[in-house]
């Protein structure tokens, strides 16, 4: 047979060289869309207010908070604000001259942890104005707890109150201390869930200060004898129980009930954690199912 007679056939028989590399070569990936992508949000900038964030008149718990924190500080302090040692509410030590002084120091510094402290657990003053969140929160510390808690510490060890009353003043005033170092540190350091967790430990101690007055008028109108049946010493010594009792129960209560809360939003935060997990990742395998070519049907062999 001529040669081009069998080149011929063998042209019709077996496919080309281009037709078997088009034919063998694999199913080419789909094109990206030309649509472009909404880029993910920046982590570094403020945070956007979006719709569905609470408005600063959505918390119900803040505006009774300042309430008690007020009608506490009206009531409180402006005895003190006299400078007289008659007014005084707190039995001053025989030996010990500067006390008075030391204890209007710390109950003036400790105002301005109470004050600062609401500004410090209102979300919606930490996600609207932050500059102001941190001044506050350097108000906290430096203006009102450091020096309240080291005043505390002298306070408590020379207390005229009882062994109760002193260890309590000591054990609260050095909790008071590590939690707001602490919740200070984590900050500078930028661990953001650790600092809330320690400032959240910090506001219960400053709140026990109020709780403690509720349980010592609790005491007075249920345990306390009637004052014209009793013994001036004996009064005194009641005195004495009573406001150690009211201490101790006051800052575990507040402490107790910060503790509680973290673990329930911890564990609700994890829940929440994994039920996101669970839905990017089902999106993501339907994506890709949707995005997998179809591959393409095979050549029949020619007969």
């Amino acid at each position: 047979m001529p040669s081009t007679i069998r080149t011929a056939i063998r042209g019709t028989i077996l496919p080309s060289d281009s037709v078997v590399k088009a034919t063998d070569s694999p199913p080419s990936s789909p094109r990206p869309s030309s649509t472009p992508r909404a880029s993910p949000p920046a982590t570094g900038g403020p945070r956007q207010r979006g719709t569905a964030e609470r408005r600063w008149w959505q918390r119900p718990w803040i505006g009774p908070l300042a309430l008690v924190c007020v009608v506490f500080l009206v009531l409180s302090l402006p005895r003190y604000l006299t400078f007289d040692p008659r007014r005084s509410r707190v039995p001053q030590p025989e030996n010990f001259t500067f006390h008075y002084p030391l204890l209007v120091a710390h109950i003036l510094f400790g105002s301005v942890a109470i004050v600062t402290c609401c500004l410090q657990i209102w979300p919606w003053l930490r996600q609207a104005h932050p500059a102001v969140h941190r001044v506050s929160g350097r108000l906290y510390v430096f203006a009102g707890v450091l020096p309240a808690g080291v005043l505390g510490l002298v306070l408590g060890a020379t207390s005229p109150s009882g062994l109760t009353m002193r260890m309590s003043s000591l054990m609260l005033s050095s909790l008071w201390l590590i939690t707001a170092i602490a919740g200070y540190r984590t900050a500078r350091q930028r661990r953001w869930g650790d600092h809330r967790r320690w400032m959240v430990r910090s506001f219960a101690l400053t709140m026990a200060i109020v709780l403690s007055r509720v349980y010592l008028l609790l005491l007075m109108a249920t345990v306390l004898p009637e004052p014209a049946s009793a013994d001036p010493a004996v009064m005194d010594a009641w005195n004495d129980a009573l406001i150690g009792n009211a201490d101790w129960p006051a800052w575990i209560t507040t402490l107790l009930i910060a503790e509680w809360w973290l673990t329930e939003r911890g564990a609700g935060a994890k829940h929440k954690a994994r039920a996101a997990r669970r839905r990017t990742a089902a999106a993501a395998s339907h994506r890709d199912n949707d995005q997998t070519p179809t591959p393409a049907p095979e050549r029949g062999s020619p007969s």
